[in-house]
């Protein structure tokens, strides 16, 4: 039986030097742990412990990547063209997706810069056909 969460269950500490909210018993990073806000952080958990009792899983790291990847080279927009940018950036090395970094995100893009600073190093794997997708992508307005 997977627990609900409550926004009274959450616990301010500091990740990656920003104070975040921790749920105390999952030891997973997945929707809502860590969060900003323990109200919205508890309804993203538990959509996810939800969905995840009912047997939907959840899309692993790097396909979640992958996804990142095609949302910023098709998708129209500013948001989207500074994405790939970014991501093309890194797989060259010249760009990494850091916390520091999270006040000047768009909120748009916001949370797929979140998952993509624990995979820096997944960026520079992708294939030079993506990478070419990434950079002509970045220059279109």
């Amino acid at each position: 039986m997977q627990r609900l969460a409550k926004p009274s269950d959450y616990v301010l500490q500091e990740v990656l030097g920003q104070q975040m909210y921790l749920i105390p018993w999952e030891p997973r990073m997945c929707p809502g742990n860590p969060a900003d806000d323990p109200e919205l952080g508890a309804q993203l958990y538990n959509e996810f412990a939800c969905a995840a009792a009912q047997g939907v899983t959840q899309r692993s790291p790097a396909e979640k990547t992958a996804d990142i990847i095609d949302w910023a080279i098709t998708t129209p927009g500013e948001a989207a063209r500074s994405l790939a940018a970014d991501l093309a950036a890194t797989y060259l090395g010249k760009h990494q997706f850091r916390m520091e970094d999270l006040e000047q995100w768009d909120e748009e893009t916001k949370d797929y810069r979140s998952h993509l600073i624990f995979h820096n190093d997944d960026i520079e794997g992708i294939s030079a056909q993506t990478v070419m997708g990434l950079r002509g992508r970045a220059e279109k307005c």
